[in-house]
């Protein structure tokens, strides 16, 4: 229920309560005044004929005293006046000892049934006469007057009460709604709007009251949250600022370490380039031979043009643009781009069951960026002659547990060297920051750690695990993914 309907409710059964209380107390003062006023009415009576009656009692007899009381009660449409005596003979609706105990001038009230079965009150004076027997004036009326005014009593109360209740049941609605109805659900729309993110359309309420000083404090928060959102933003825009700059750092670094292997491979067919070109420019050889020989020159041209190419590709910057593409393609040209660095070590780099196409929505130069950082690792970790080898497949798994979400398809990366392996101790650091065990000069510290990022904005992760003198494996997994065509 609602907090207007409450409201109204209890204020409603409050104020019932209270005018219930109220006519129950004037229904029987009320009544209690009416009661009074009427036996203060037969008494005053039998105050004013009990002289009479004993001075004529004395003065003409009993018989004239009787006739008084005969007709003064004749008089009376409503109260009837009697002699009762009071020894006995007659009966009467009182206890005849208790009637008997009163003294001349006191008087007795008591309600009975009349012989008509008609329910009256009766009030016994006594009066003195000269007459061994005690009696009393006998003053009675019906009780069928007292109990209609009794009845038109409550059905007045009642019918007051009841408009009470209305009138104080449509107020409360009224201001219930007006008050307080209107302001809690401008509140509650005002809350369900900056949960879903709008801040704007401050509230204003015309009364100066509690709400109102709630809907300031609100107004309040939204604009701390307008300007927490605006900071926030401006430092999630330079912190990608900043990992963008890293991530280009380190694709220069890993360029740089290309290029002395890529130098081999670049100046054996530039040689042959410069050999042939001279033999054919100093007449050295047939036409037939300079035809040859000029075929050489294209193919060594064009093997150096397709080194400088991925090269460039690799080292150009980018941004997260995601597309259909092939790991598998992805793999065998990031090994191939990094097989004459790789050789100068003496150490071969390898696709495992690498013929069927694995595809995943992923941006291909990021993952071509985390995958040649991986390789390179191992390459880097290896001291000996040996192979880094690289295994794509599909496989149902979970994301850990700082991530979360559901078990689903993912494509799984593993990346495998036979170096000399991570210390346990530096195995829960190696995706920090700037944390390297390699020599000087041959890392930063930031390629692991820009492979964690790249794979968490496209909703991957990656783990290493490692033994000193076994080498280490570190697998990364991406979302989705499938084989076979397009």
């Amino acid at each position: 229920m609602n907090l207007v309907p409450k409201l109204s409710l209890a204020f409603i059964a409050g104020v019932s309560v209270i005018l219930a209380a109220n006519g129950y107390l004037r229904v029987k003062r009320e009544v209690a005044l009416f009661e009074s006023d009427r036996v203060r009415d037969d008494v005053l009576i039998g105050e004013t004929l009990a002289p009479a009656v004993a001075a004529v009692w004395r003065t003409e007899g009993r018989d004239r005293a009787l006739a008084v009381v005969e007709q003064a009660s004749a008089h009376e449409h409503r109260v009837k006046v009697v002699w009762t005596w009071l020894d006995g003979s007659q009966p009467i609706p009182v206890d005849v000892g208790t009637a008997v105990a009163l003294t001349p001038g006191a008087s007795l009230t008591r309600v009975a049934p009349s012989p008509s079965g008609e329910d009256r009150r009766y009030t016994f004076l006594r009066v003195a006469v000269p007459d061994p027997r005690p009696g009393a004036l006998a003053i009675s009326e019906p009780l069928a007057p007292e109990r209609a005014y009794v009845r038109q009593t409550i059905v007045s109360t009642v019918a007051t009460t009841l408009t009470l209740d209305v009138f104080c049941a449509i107020l409360a609605m009224i201001l219930g709604v007006w008050i307080v109805g209107r302001p809690v659900a401008a509140l509650g729309e005002k809350a369900r709007r900056v949960g879903r993110g709008d801040f704007g359309s401050p509230l204003h309420f015309p009364q100066r009251d509690e709400l109102a000083a709630l809907a300031g404090e609100m107004n309040a928060m939204c604009d701390r949250l307008v300007e927490a959102d605006q900071r926030t933003a401006r430092e999630a825009r330079a912190r990608l600022e900043m990992l963008e700059q890293l991530r280009h750092a380190d694709r220069l670094v890993t360029v740089g370490k290309l290029a002395s292997g890529v130098a081999h491979e670049i100046g054996t067919p530039l040689n042959v380039v410069l050999a042939r070109a001279a033999m054919i420019v100093g007449g050295e050889t047939s036409p037939a031979e300079s035809v040859d020989y000029a075929r050489v020159i294209v193919r060594s041209a064009e093997r150096i043009a397709r080194i400088i190419r991925q090269l460039l590709t690799f080292a150009r910057r980018s941004t997260l643009e995601k597309s259909r593409c092939d790991l598998t393609l992805l793999a065998k040209h990031t090994l191939e781009l990094l097989d004459s660095l790789a050789r100068k070590r003496q150490v071969s780099v390898r696709l495992v069951d690498g013929d069927a196409p694995v595809f995943v929505e992923a941006d291909g130069a990021q993952i071509e960026q985390v995958l040649a950082n991986l390789v390179m690792n191992g390459v880097q970790a290896m001291d000996r002659p040996g192979a880094v080898e690289v295994r794509l497949e599909r496989v149902r798994a979970t994301p850990p547990s700082d991530q979360g979400g559901p078990e689903g398809s993912y494509v799984r990366v593993q990346v495998r060297d036979q170096g000399r392996g991570i210390a346990p101790e530096h195995l829960p650091h190696v995706f920090e920051p700037f944390f390297t065990t390699k020599d000087v000069g041959e890392g930063t510290g930031l390629g692991l750690s820009i492979a964690y990022g790249i794979l968490r904005e496209h909703g991957g992760w990656i783990t290493a695990q490692s033994e000193p003198g076994q080498g280490a494996e570190l697998t990364f997994y991406l979302p989705g993914g499938g084989t076979g065509g397009t």
